[in-house]
């Protein structure tokens, strides 16, 4: 697998398969549908009051709201624990969270730390103190605890099954792994050729990581850029 990966035609960068998926979100409906999805399973989780069918939905909702603020790696989110990586900040009656992962528990060694908007902590702390104790009455610590004995769900688990939700949901095919690109491609359509804070949103060790996966996108949303801000004063905007 290795050698394969340094002979192949294009060893850096994107898979094929995740540009595909990446192409969905042309459509801006399917972004809508993608960064509103915490909030329309935690209202299902909120109608179907307190089961395990409820609170399923909202232990999803969670997991996507963590994605979409902080798009961590499918092992660090299912390892998330309430002791080690969530921290509660209180201001009188504000509360946030943040997720801070040690750099040991890290693929390529970078600390993780974010703090999550106040819609997403909202979000959040309504799992952690309503719904969380219905996913498995086992102790433990762990954020998205195994109904038989409240340890960590795997990544494998975890993610299949954000994906069913997902496309169940929404129709869109998203696995865990592509918050991060999605990430990306949001905010580089939005300022192109920025790939320092990419990287710093991604944590990614090398700007050069970033630009191997990004800049092939980023330079169409340059060009465009280009129509709208130059060009379009000339009358030359294209459509």
């Amino acid at each position: 697998q290795n050698i394969k990966k340094r002979v192949s035609e294009d060893p850096n960068g994107m898979s094929q398969k995740n540009r595909e998926r990446l192409g969905q979100f042309k459509d801006w409906e399917n972004v809508v549908h993608l960064v509103t999805l915490p909030d329309v399973l935690m209202d299902k989780a909120n109608t179907a009051g307190p089961s395990r069918t409820g609170a399923l939905l909202a232990m999803h909702a969670a997991a996507i709201a963590i994605l979409l603020c902080c798009p961590v790696r499918a092992k660090n989110l299912a390892g998330l624990d309430l002791d080690r990586h969530v921290i509660l900040h209180r201001s009188g009656t504000h509360s946030t969270y943040s997720i801070r992962i040690e750099g040991a528990e890290v693929k390529n060694g970078e600390p993780i730390e974010v703090e999550l908007n106040s819609s997403h902590s909202k979000l959040l702390r309504r799992y952690i103190t309503q719904y969380r104790p219905l996913v498995s009455k086992a102790q433990g610590t762990a954020l998205f605890p195994k109904e038989s004995d409240g340890k960590p769900r795997s990544a494998g688990n975890l993610g299949q099954t954000l994906m069913a939700v997902i496309q169940r949901e929404t129709g869109l095919i998203v696995n865990a792994h592509l918050f991060r690109h999605f990430a990306a491609f949001l905010y580089l359509r939005e300022r192109p050729g920025e790939f320092e804070t990419a990287r710093r949103l991604l944590k990614h060790r090398r700007l050069q990581t970033t630009m191997d996966f990004y800049a092939e996108l980023s330079n169409q949303w340059a060009h465009d850029h280009y129509d709208q801000v130059v060009l379009s004063k000339f009358g030359g905007r294209r459509g």
